[in-house]
């Protein structure tokens, strides 16, 4: 993670990671949590996450989120939307609901770290400000996203 400092301001800190597959999906008021192919996804995006947070906090303010989701040579419904891939990376870098239905996955969650009681990169969504975020067609074989974040901690 780069830090970077304004004189008289939190700190700023910016992360970089790509993920193979498809990002996590929002899927209405049914937890992705419990989905056991969204739990799938969402371990795959906390676990690159926690690795570029290198052991730092949850962004906590004014936090931009860019997107890019490479979603191989086929876009159809079932590839999913752009805006239920953005809501489901905002909500899989923060800790799930209380109380959330979780799939039986995450009872071996290694490490703890990644586990959805925690938060991984972002504390609260409503913080963030900013989204850039797109859809790329047919320039790779096999689904994979990137993600850029940046904000106050």
């Amino acid at each position: 993670m780069h830090k970077l400092s304004k004189p008289g301001s939190q700190k700023m800190s910016r992360i970089h990671f790509t993920v193979p597959g498809l990002p996590p999906k929002k899927h209405g008021e049914q937890s992705m949590w419990g989905l056991e192919i969204e739990a799938r996804r969402l371990e795959a995006l906390r676990r690159a996450a926690h690795q570029a947070m290198a052991g730092d906090s949850p962004m906590r303010a004014n936090i931009c989120l860019s997107l890019t989701a490479h979603v191989g040579p086929v876009n159809d419904r079932q590839t999913g939307d752009l805006d239920s891939f953005i809501a489901g990376v905002c909500d899989g870098l923060m800790a799930a609901a209380p109380g959330a239905k979780l799939d039986d996955l995450w009872a071996d969650a290694s490490p703890r770290a990644i586990h959805p009681d925690n938060p991984i990169a972002i504390l609260d969504d409503s913080e963030v400000i900013s989204i850039e975020a797109r859809k790329i067609v047919g320039d790779s074989d096999e689904p994979w996203y990137e993600i850029m974040l940046e904000g106050s901690s």
